[in-house]
């Protein structure tokens, strides 16, 4: 065979998979500048960050992220979120958000998490009124007033006076336990505007507090009248019956007391007179009808007599 084919062959083999090899690079940079314009970088947590936590370089990494799977109001870049203070519970591996974090400047601690325009204001709680100490950092809770209406004479009502107010702090902590165990406390604070601050602590001062747990993602405003004592029992008859200590069926009345005997002072030795018995005829006798004769009714010390007066 020749040498000439022999190399020319060979020739055309090397410089076809070089181009091959050329093409195959050519083409795998395309796509990954291609890929590089659909992803953008995010910083995402590596551990979970409790609320009220100054972020770390340790607490964070950027990762790339599909553009279509990128959550609105993402960081970007780790400058953005080094030195700032979380709001919230932030979960490893999701990504870091901006309404997830205080403003620049902002140091740990209560004033770090309460955003722009709300207050964190403190109220007393015992086992009770804090739902056995579930009430915990994180959660919402509906604020019951029991107080006395400022109305002369009335008796004290239940309202719901604010509705879906966040926990900040239960006493001196900003997260839950790590076991996840409720814990009793003295003092709960609460996330709210500076007027519902108002009404909070006047009901605090003027009456007692409960809280109500409610679902995080519940968004409706429920609209209530309030309770009073007859809302609760909803029944007259039960109150007419407490009122005389009466138990069972209907209310009954009490028994009319008996009427004293007559006396008659008219002769020289007074004489009892007896009324008539329910349903008798009425004897003859000189005397006016019981019903139309004067009477005057004597009163000693605990006993009572009743005097026919004779004209």
């Amino acid at each position: 065979m020749n040498k000439r084919f022999l190399l020319a062959l060979a020739g055309a083999v090397f410089f076809g998979l070089v181009s091959i090899y050329s093409a195959k690079i050519y083409l795998e940079k395309r796509v990954d500048i291609a890929k590089q314009k659909e992803e953008t970088d995010v910083v995402i947590a590596v551990t979970d960050i409790p609320l009220g936590t100054k972020i770390e370089p340790q607490h964070i990494m950027v990762v790339r992220y599909p553009n279509e799977l990128v959550p609105n109001q993402a960081m970007v870049q780790e400058n953005e979120v080094l030195g700032r203070v979380t709001i919230t519970d932030v979960s490893a591996k999701t990504p870091l958000l901006s309404r997830h974090l205080a403003g620049l400047g902002a140091q740990p601690g209560l004033s770090g998490v309460t955003p722009a325009g709300m207050r964190a204001v403190s109220v007393r709680v015992d086992e009770a009124s804090s739902v056995g100490g579930f009430v915990a950092p994180g959660t919402y809770v509906d604020v019951i007033a029991i107080m006395q209406p400022q109305l002369d004479g009335a008796h004290q009502v239940s309202k719901v006076i604010l509705q879906k107010v966040r926990v900040l702090a239960g006493g001196q902590q900003m997260k839950n336990s790590a076991e996840g165990k409720p814990s009793l406390v003295n003092t709960v604070t609460l996330e709210v505007t500076p007027a519902q601050a108002e009404k909070l602590k006047l009901a605090e001062a003027e009456g007692r507090l409960q809280l109500s747990i409610r679902n995080a993602t519940d968004l409706v405003i429920e609209t209530t009248p309030g309770a009073t004592r007859r809302d609760v029992l909803n029944d007259t008859n039960l109150e007419e019956r407490a009122a005389i200590g009466v138990r069972g069926g209907a209310s009954r009345q009490p028994a009319p007391m008996p009427m004293p005997p007559a006396w008659n002072i008219g002769t020289t030795n007074p004489v009892a007179v007896a009324p008539p018995a329910a349903g008798s005829a009425p004897a003859s006798s000189t005397r006016r009808p019981a019903s139309s004769t004067p009477t005057v009714e004597l009163i000693e010390g605990a006993k009572r007599s009743r005097v026919v007066i004779v004209p």
